[in-house]
């Protein structure tokens, strides 16, 4: 359990030292607070990247350095970064970043990801990359080679592309391109066994995933690239692959296609913690649980569904909300209230 928060240069807080005394924190306070930055930093901690940006856009501009350290029952855990160097300590000494975030796990859920859930195919599968990776460290690897090779296959197609719109020569038997294709074939073979083994894990009483692969490709992704290799010269692009692929959200209808509001949100709900299962299953222990400004977007009785007592008391959980009197009364009476509006 996390005891004390201090941050360094981090987005609006210069110097910030919190301590922390319950499993459940709620920090309330009027919006640009810095409620939600105070997530962010866990996360970050937790995870090793943003959940919300994608550059170290979150050093505080005034300065070249941030730092964010948290102090659990047993350990001291520190993130430095500046200009030159990322680094990452355990009670101060210095350790690399897969040891260090083998300790550490943070789940978040806001209102913006329930949005960008429902309507873009490629945060989709960014999510289920992120669950993975959250319990199987050699899985970011396998993606970065992944977006590598699939930059590189592409690269050399549009070279192809170009041969055959100026002379009309499709070269499908290109050594070079046979090459790249099957690097492909053998990371995106993995990419999809462990995504389609995470839809399995998903599923639960209440809804299930499905995994999607575009009705155009064979399942056989070696014959998909192969089928697909005339169309990809021609547009200069992989047309196929786990970088196409979606997936859905079914309880008995598709939720983004026939679900009302509501029943999304309660949907991505349910999946958020269904994934601390999954997590703490393979870590055994349950990754820290961030709920930012969910309340917001729910009346009175779905929020009580997703701020359910015993849901929240399997793991540390933080909740940020602008007016706390919308939360169950039972939550409000066992967690550490912590008002924001009182933290210069």
């Amino acid at each position: 359990m996390i005891q004390k928060i201090k941050l360094t240069n981090f987005r609006k807080f210069k110097d910030l030292e919190i301590d922390i005394t319950k499993p459940i924190v709620i920090l309330h306070g009027n919006n640009a607070k810095g409620k939600s930055t105070i997530l962010e930093a866990i996360y970050i901690l937790s995870n090793g990247q943003s959940p919300w940006a994608s550059t170290d856009e979150y050093i505080n501009n005034k300065e070249k350095h941030t730092r964010i350290e948290i102090t659990t029952e047993s350990n001291t855990y520190s993130f430095y970064k500046d200009e030159n160097k990322r680094i990452h300590q355990i009670d101060q000494t210095n350790t690399t970043p897969k040891k260090f975030f083998s300790q550490n796990s943070a789940t978040i859920f806001n209102p913006e990801q329930i949005e960008i859930l429902m309507i873009s195919p490629s945060k989709r599968r960014e999510f289920l990359d992120e669950v993975i990776s959250q319990t199987n460290y050699e899985y970011i690897e396998t993606l970065k080679k992944f977006k590598r090779v699939l930059k590189q296959r592409n690269a050399y197609l549009k070279k192809l592309s170009k041969k055959f719109y100026e002379k009309g020569i499709i070269a499908r038997n290109d050594p070079q391109l046979n090459f790249w294709s099957n690097e492909f074939i053998e990371l995106a073979t993995e990419i999809r066994s462990k995504r389609e083994q995470l839809i399995k894990e998903m599923k639960t009483d209440i809804f299930h995933l499905e995994y999607e692969i575009p009705i155009i490709e064979d399942k056989d992704i070696e014959k998909a690239l192969e089928d697909s290799k005339k169309r990809d010269i021609a547009t200069g692009y992989t047309n196929i692959g786990p970088h196409r692929d979606d997936w859905q959200v079914f309880n008995g209808k598709n939720i983004k296609k026939f679900g009302s509001r509501g029943e999304k949100r309660l949907a991505i709900g349910e999946l958020i913690f269904q994934t601390q299962n999954i997590i703490s299953n393979k870590l055994g222990f349950y990754p820290i649980l961030l709920l930012d400004d969910i309340a917001s977007e729910l009346d009175e009785n779905n929020t009580k569904k997703i701020f359910r007592k015993e849901i929240l008391d399997k793991q540390q959980t933080f909740i940020t909300i602008i007016h706390k009197e919308e939360l169950p009364k039972e939550i409000l009476k066992i967690a550490q209230d912590i008002d924001l509006n009182n933290i210069k």
